[in-house]
């Protein structure tokens, strides 16, 4: 690895650390180049701005965050929904639990999405996208005959709520039963299936 991207690194988890800890508005190019040990004009070297250093962390927390890196439905089968639908689901929660920093500057993100739009029409299409997920992921359990055609789009959009709701609860350091809820919930959602 070269120095500069080390240094580029360094820069971006001090802002993370940083983002966390002080907020999003909070946090100066100054204080991120203090806590990396370089000087305020050498991040410019990497970043043109705190804009552009913030639209990197945005993409660094959200590119990968889509309904199909966590829920991939042609691995679903009528034998294996259930249990693969609890499983994935707890799969996004552990990643999520275990990357604090992230979580934070996610929060960060939430919160100032009412004041950029910018941010405000990204977050909407992801959490628009995990609730057309969850809606033909139960759609197609309803295919295989697994998943009650009654209310199938309610309840994918309950489960979406849940993802959601349970990840602002880990943001804010709230211990709950992830595991059981998640577990209720996907039980909830394929109620009045014969066959799962």
């Amino acid at each position: 690895m070269k120095k500069e991207s080390k240094t580029q690194e360094a820069i971006v988890e001090a802002a993370f650390a940083l983002i966390g800890r002080h907020g999003l508005k909070n946090t100066s190019l100054s204080m991120i180049a203090s806590e990396v040990g370089i000087s305020k004009p050498a991040i410019y070297y990497y970043f043109s701005s705190k804009e552009e250093l913030v639209d990197y962390l945005f993409h660094l927390v959200f590119d990968g965050h889509h309904f199909s890196a966590y829920f991939s439905i042609e691995e679903y089968t009528k034998k294996n929904f259930k249990k693969r639908l609890i499983a994935d689901g707890i799969r996004y929660f552990e990643e999520y639990k275990h990357n604090s920093p992230a979580l934070k500057v996610v929060h960060e993100f939430v919160l100032s999405a009412a004041h950029s739009p910018r941010y405000e029409k990204k977050l909407k299409a992801m959490v628009e996208h995990f609730l057309e997920g969850f809606d033909s992921l139960l759609s197609y359990g309803v295919e295989l005959g697994v998943v009650s055609s009654e209310n199938t789009s309610v309840n994918a959009h309950t489960l979406a709520l849940i993802i959601d709701n349970l990840g602002n609860f880990m943001i804010l350091g709230i211990e709950i039963d992830y595991k059981k809820i998640w577990e209720t919930a996907v039980s909830n959602a394929m109620k009045g299936s014969e066959t799962y």
